[in-house]
Parts: structure tokens; C-alpha cells; sequence
């Protein structure tokens, strides 16, 4: 199963995947952290793992608060692992102005096999923006919302790259018969946010 965990302010949703591991995915801001604690407390008391679908610093930068109570690696696509090891400009932290403090264990994703989970590469947001299918949902942290799409215009995004992103999710959600998306902001989205996300990029 998964619990969603709601944004705080800027910070992005949270994803908490209870199966063989436990894996959390975009702890979100550091300024969130505690908020974050006082609901995860409630779902579980171990963290396998930490994913982020990209390195921004609204998505990331509680890494490494987790990483010190739960003793739990971070995944990242390997486009990000540097940049998320070196909190630069890729994770625009300067948007926030703050400055993204890296966990200690980061892995890259091509290293890393989870056997209830499928990854899937979606760049434009970012180049190493990543979606999860689990079960009959996928989270897409900020390629598609339940009603728009993710900014191409942040270091490293790519309005093509989104389009065919957009046109490769609409191909897995049918052939996975997806129910629902996950969002990295805002509420959960469904099939219709396909057809939304496709009418703003022209794809339709």
C-alpha cells in the first residue's frame, strides 16, 4: 500500500511505500521535517529506503534528516547523483534561498533493483527526473500534476524531453492499467490528467 503525506507549504508531497521494504519517496523541504515526522510516526516505525523522483531542494533536502534517524540510503537517477551530492545550482535551492545539505549514502538508480517496483526514466523537469509504478498507481513527481505539468525552464529541464515524457507515461498508464496518479504537488490525479497535460503541450 501507499500513504501520501500532503505538502507543507513549498514543500513536495511524500509517498510511503509498506511492502517487502519500506521506502519513502521525496521527504520533501527540511524546513518540513518535523511535520513530516509527526504523520510518518503513524505509518511506520523503519525506513528502507529513500527515493527522490528528482533532486530539487523542495524534494530532497530532508534527506539527509532521515538518512540520521532511519540509517537508510537515498536513489536517485545518476543523471542527479552529483548534483544532489553537491547541492548546486541543478537542485535550485537557490529559489528557496537555502542551501541543500547532502545525505551521507547516495545510490544511483542503474545499481539498484526493487523487485515491487518499476522506474521509469521522464525527463523535462528535469534529465533526471524519474516516475514509479506501484501497483495500479504511478507517482510522478513533478512531470504531471492531476491538472497541469512540471516547469521546463529550471537548470537541466527540457520542454521536448517533457513532451515525450508526457506521451511515454500515457503509454505505461494504459498498458499498466493505472488507476491513479501520484503527484509530487497537489492532489491525486487519474487518466483525465493525461488528457490535461496533452492539451497544454500541444499533444493533442
Amino acid at each position: 500500500m501507499i500513504a501520501m503525506i500532503n505538502g507543507y507549504g513549498y514543500s513536495s508531497n511524500t509517498y510511503v511505500i509498506l511492502d517487502k521494504d519500506i521506502i519513502v519517496v521525496d521527504p520533501g523541504s527540511e524546513e518540513s521535517f518535523d511535520k513530516l515526522m509527526d504523520e510518518l510516526e503513524f505509518i511506520t516505525n523503519k525506513v528502507d529506503y529513500i527515493i527522490n523522483t528528482h533532486c530539487h531542494y523542495d524534494h530532497s533536502s530532508a534527506n539527509y534528516l532521515l538518512e540520521e534517524i532511519f540509517d537508510c540510503p537515498t536513489i536517485i537517477h545518476d543523471n542527479e547523483v552529483n548534483h544532489l551530492k553537491r547541492g548546486d545550482e541543478v537542485t535550485v535551492s537557490w529559489l528557496f534561498g537555502k542551501r541543500l545539505k547532502a545525505p551521507k549514502e547516495i545510490v544511483p538508480l542503474s545499481e539498484v533493483e526493487i523487485d515491487f517496483l518499476k522506474f521509469v526514466h521522464t525527463p523535462g523537469h528535469t534529465y533526471g527526473s524519474i516516475s514509479i509504478i506501484y501497483e495500479d498507481k504511478v507517482l510522478t513527481g513533478d512531470t504531471l500534476f492531476s491538472n497541469s505539468v512540471g516547469r521546463w525552464d529550471l537548470p537541466t529541464g527540457n520542454l521536448e524531453e517533457l513532451k515525450s515524457s508526457i506521451l511515454k507515461l500515457e503509454r505505461l498508464i494504459y498498458e499498466n492499467n493505472i488507476k491513479e496518479v501520484l503527484p509530487g504537488h497537489g492532489e491525486v490525479g487519474n487518466r483525465k490528467s493525461l488528457e490535461i497535460a496533452k492539451a497544454l503541450l500541444g499533444l493533442r
